[in-house]
């Protein structure tokens, strides 16, 4: 970073696009509509408080209510939903009537929690798992009861070009994505304050945990839109805030890499996180972090968007080109079929960096990398875009893009003395050409994440606990504040974000609702 990130632009135009994706939706307005009207928060007595009024907030709000407890749904924002209004809305599930309606028989949540585990090279929460499971279906059945549909053609495993996916069809969306499940969500939100003791409290960003002398939460200390300091009291405290990644000095020093995009939900800014720490809870997920394989982006450092992705997918286009870090070292096998391999082999690599490297040859020879553009297209994007980058020797190469002139030299020379019949050090394979015809070009890449693997540790009650295990008296979180990590391992699960928020959020509010 070179200054402090101003959220203030961001945040204008992020509203902009969620209230013209509402539009679009043709479903959202009346929702937005219902979810406003925020109240002046006074301090006031209630039985729990919901803060944050997302995807594992708004279930546990309302069954905490519908089962008779008084809930106060807190957010920062200026409406409920949090990262659903983004969200494609992939949830997960076993034993449902969606898999019956299907046709599916998906026996028992058991083989649900192995395909999980599996998928997530058994670094999943098993705690945090088997609650989601074994719970996943009723939460799914709920929704189905009252409007959500899954589209005929989003009944899958999730398997897709290199991705592992379920042993039965398991994984949902429904047409609208994140919007369609928030339509429920938001509505019985609605209805649920109406009929049952909830308040929506709005515009309040929580700022603090409320504690008695003995540590117990209490309650929770928020600021408004207009700065007007507002304490709520409880007997349970419910933390749903979701994840980090839009704070970036905070997400580079729980993971040690910097944060590039700017794609998240706007409130995602590590408040959750930052307020049980303060009291004492412990963090976990620090080892979780998944950066995806990389993407052209529109700067080098955050606040960045998207520009464009280059097919790294071997299972789509082999590699012609080799991938190479900033010391100029190649760091994997391009053309291995498992992606989570590729992800975690470009974690070690310094910033999150790579450059995809090759020749005048194979520019001219293979299929462009880019599967939506023709060559020309990509011809002028070389030294006019800041990921696009052309030199008349290797040397001219590094040197434009800030890469180890001797590294660069010396993997280039080693691939191609290898291509010969040598066996390749990573085991690639597919080696049809030398890089050895200039000019020479390089695709700078950058990994990135929308979630945030890092977050509060919490016991099988979902209370959270000390880093030496103790629970914290009245705290308890749900959904993405307890770190994508505990549900996705180091890899990726389809279904596996939304699906333990709802479910979690459910289980919380029923249970404390009685307690």
């Amino acid at each position: 970073m070179t200054g402090p990130f101003d959220p203030s632009s961001y945040f204008s135009l992020n509203r902009r696009s969620l209230l013209a994706g509402a539009a679009s939706a043709a479903m959202i307005p009346a929702v937005l509509r219902a979810s406003a009207r925020s109240v002046r928060a006074q301090s006031a007595e209630y039985d729990i408080i919901v803060v944050g009024a997302g995807n594992a907030g708004m279930p546990a709000a309302i069954f905490a209510a519908q089962n008779g407890a008084r809930v106060a749904l807190v957010d920062a924002a200026d409406k409920i939903g949090g990262t659903l209004h983004l969200a494609g809305g992939e949830i997960c599930g076993a034993q449902t009537k969606t898999q019956a309606r299907f046709g599916v028989t998906d026996d028992h949540p058991d083989i649900h929690y192995d395909d999980v585990m599996r998928l997530t090279n058994g670094k999943a929460d098993p705690d945090i798992v088997r609650l989601t499971v074994d719970n996943a279906g009723a939460i799914i059945d709920w929704l189905d009861d009252h409007g959500w549909d899954c589209r005929p053609g989003h009944f899958i495993t999730g398997e897709f070009l290199g991705r592992a996916g379920y042993s039965v069809k398991r994984y949902y969306q429904a047409d609208g994505g994140g919007l369609a499940m928030l339509k429920v969500f938001a509505e019985q939100v609605e209805k649920t304050a109406t009929e049952y003791p909830l308040t929506i409290v709005l515009n309040n960003r929580v700022q603090e945990l409320l504690t008695r002398d003995d540590g117990t939460v209490e309650g929770i200390r928020a600021i408004d839109n207009l700065g007007f300091i507002n304490e709520l009291r409880a007997k349970h405290v419910i933390v749903t805030t979701g994840g980090y990644v839009m704070d970036p000095p905070y997400f580079e020093s729980l993971i040690g890499q910097p944060a590039y995009r700017n794609d998240s939900y706007f409130y995602s800014r590590g408040d959750g996180l930052k307020m049980a720490e303060a009291i004492g809870a412990a963090l976990r997920g620090h080892d979780l972090h998944r950066p995806g394989s990389g993407s052209v982006l529109t700067a080098h450092e955050f606040p960045a968007e998207l520009y464009v992705r280059v097919e790294t997918r071997p299972q789509a286009r082999l590699p012609w080109e080799i991938w190479v870090n900033n010391r100029g070292e190649r760091y994997v096998n391009e053309q291995h079929p498992n992606g989570s391999v590729r992800e975690q082999a470009l974690l070690k690599q310094p910033r999150l960096a790579y450059g995809i490297v090759f020749d005048e040859e194979i520019f001219t020879t293979a299929d462009p990398c880019i599967a939506e553009w023709d060559r020309d297209k990509i011809a002028s994007h070389f030294n006019t875009h800041i990921g696009f980058y052309k030199g008349d020797t290797l040397e001219e190469l590094a040197s434009r893009c800030g890469f180890d002139v001797a590294g660069l030299q010396k993997t280039v020379a080693d691939y191609n003395a290898g291509i010969g019949g040598t066996s390749d050090p990573f085991g690639r394979e597919h080696r049809p050409l030398p890089i050895a015809e200039p000019p020479y070009y390089l695709i700078l890449h950058h990994g990135h994440s929308a979630t945030s693997s890092v977050g509060i540790t919490v016991n099988k009650d979902l209370q959270a606990v000390t880093p030496q295990g103790n629970p914290i008296p009245g705290l308890y979180a749900a959904g993405e504040v307890l770190g994508s990590g505990v549900s996705l391992g180091n890899a990726f699960a389809p279904g596996m974000m939304i699906t333990p928020a709802m479910t979690l959020g459910r289980l919380l509010g029923e249970r404390l609702a009685v307690t």
